[in-house]
């Protein structure tokens, strides 16, 4: 396996979490960080006894003890970031969503082909053996045939990130903040139904809650996936709710509570899937993580450096989430 020396575009609270997950890490370690500011870099650089602190992103870039990039920017800045670290030779592993666009997706992709470096979307839940043992429960027909999905990812966010989320410059919206989880997992759940890879819904439609700036503060979607599987999902950034995930068939169900934020993820422990059979009791099936999911992350990507995809989150499977988040705002009016 890879060992990966990892350089950090952005210093936020996201960036902080993966940081500590590559110092759990068993084949990764933190080589440097960048931030707009010099101060912001080393105070960072400071907490997670990192080596390197630039104030500028390029600075990052231009290491070359740096082999990997984890891009932490805000959504609208993922897009630029992503492709010049690939043109300066180094692995991509980049925040939820890729870009604002499938198009713009493909345009990442492209250069990570052209560069021949790894390049991955940090939808780090799919890497959990909780995900994993759904998928297997799904293939196993555990529950029959599926037919139904109803998945919900939804916080009410302080006032710097509602500053942030609502601004539409920024990629603003809770569809593209935490509705992509929700596409994510439903489309995983018709991908485990039909063997089908990287599928795409056949209708998409759904209704928002609007900012004056056109940003949807909550939305809700409709999904007619392969499989005929009908899924509902609701998100926001301005709205708690209960995040879940049920999954209907024809002889039970499945339910996981927060599938997305499983345990907080941060650390090593134990998550729960309830299957309830239609002619019995539910069954509370408990998965242990030996890793917590920031640091899985950082080891799956030494794992499939080499492969240039993750074989769990392809280019395929990217392009195919960002094109129903398309869709799916669209729907709702986004940027009207």
């Amino acid at each position: 396996m890879t060992e990966l020396r990892w350089g950090l575009l952005a210093t936020g609270t996201i960036a902080a979490e993966f940081a500590a997950g590559v110092e759990q890490s068993r084949h990764g370690v933190l080589a440097a960080v960048a931030s707009r500011t010099a101060e912001r870099a080393q105070d960072f650089a400071t907490r997670y006894e990192i080596p390197k602190a630039y104030g500028s992103y390029e600075e990052l870039l231009a290491d070359p003890d740096v082999d990997a990039v984890y891009v932490a920017t805000p959504h609208a800045q993922h897009e630029e970031w992503a492709i010049r670290a690939a043109e300066a030779g180094k692995h991509v592993l980049c925040e939820k969503p890729l870009t604002l666009t499938a198009p713009d997706a493909e345009k990442v992709i492209d250069a990570a082909r052209r560069n021949d470096v790894f390049l991955m979307e940090a939808f780090m839940y799919r890497m959990h053996p909780q995900t994993r043992r759904l998928v297997e429960l799904i293939e196993s027909g555990a529950i029959g045939e599926v037919r139904a999905v109803d998945v919900t990812f939804s916080f009410d966010s302080d006032a710097n990130d509602a500053a942030r989320l609502g601004d539409p410059a920024l990629g603003g919206g809770g569809i593209l903040d935490v509705g992509c989880y929700c596409t994510s997992l439903a489309r995983l759940v018709s991908q485990a139904a039909t063997g089908i890879p990287a599928v795409e819904p056949t209708l998409v439609t759904g209704m928002a809650r609007l900012t004056e700036s056109g940003v949807d503060e909550f939305a809700m979607g409709l999904l007619r996936l392969p499989g005929d599987i009908i899924a509902q999902m609701s998100c926001g950034y301005l709205l708690t709710q209960d995040d879940h995930i049920r999954i209907y068939g024809t002889a039970g169900q499945l339910y996981v509570p927060k599938p997305a934020w499983i345990h907080e993820l941060r650390a090593p422990g134990v998550s729960t899937i309830v299957l309830t059979p239609s002619d019995g009791e539910p069954e509370v099936i408990e998965i242990e993580a030996t890793q917590g999911i920031y640091a899985r992350e950082a080891d799956y990507v030494a794992a499939h450096v080499a492969d240039r995809q993750g074989p769990e989150l392809t280019w395929a499977e990217t392009v195919a989430n960002m094109r129903t988040l398309d869709r799916w705002r669209a729907a709702v009016g986004y940027g009207r």
